[in-house]
C-alpha cells in the first residue's frame, strides 16, 4: 500500500511565503458578533432543500401555465375547424282537429285570465286577444 509522504516543513514554508498569506496576515482582525452562531444556525435550517423533480412538475405555477396553453389550443382548434352547422328548423304544423281543439281551449283561458286581470294587459292585447 503506497502512502503519499507528508508534506515537509519545507513545502509550509513555501505556503507562508505566500502573498496571499502575507495580504492575509496584514488584515485586520474581525471578531464574530455575540449571535453569529445563533444566526448562522438559523439560516441552515431555513434553508430549504431543493424538491424533486416531479413536485416542481405538479406545483400551481406549471399548472396555470399548462391549463392556459391548453384552453389557448382548443380555442385554435374551435377557431380552425370553424361554427358548427346549425340544425334544421322544421315548423310545427297543427292540422288535426285535437289540435284545433287544443288551440281554441288554450285561447279560451288566455281571455279568462284576462278578464280576471285587466289591468295586466294593454289594449292592443285586448284586442288581439279577443281576435278582431
Amino acid at each position: 500500500m503506497n502512502r503519499k509522504p507528508h508534506q515537509t516543513d519545507d513545502s509550509l514554508e513555501t505556503l507562508e511565503s505566500d502573498a496571499v498569506w502575507k495580504l492575509l496576515d496584514q488584515a485586520p482582525l474581525q471578531a464574530a458578533s455575540p449571535r453569529f452562531l445563533d444566526d448562522t444556525v438559523r439560516a441552515a435550517r431555513l434553508m430549504e432543500a431543493p424538491q424533486p423533480w416531479w413536485k416542481r412538475l405538479f406545483a400551481p405555477a406549471p399548472l396555470a401555465g399548462l391549463a392556459g396553453a391548453t384552453a389557448a389550443l382548443v380555442f385554435t382548434i374551435t377557431q380552425l375547424t370553424g361554427p358548427a352547422p346549425e340544425p334544421e328548423k322544421t315548423a310545427a304544423l297543427f292540422e288535426s282537429e285535437q289540435a284545433a281543439a287544443i288551440q281554441e281551449i288554450a285561447a279560451a283561458e288566455t281571455l279568462i285570465a284576462a278578464v280576471d286581470h285587466l289591468d295586466d294587459f294593454s289594449d292592443h292585447e285586448l284586442v288581439s286577444l279577443i281576435g278582431f
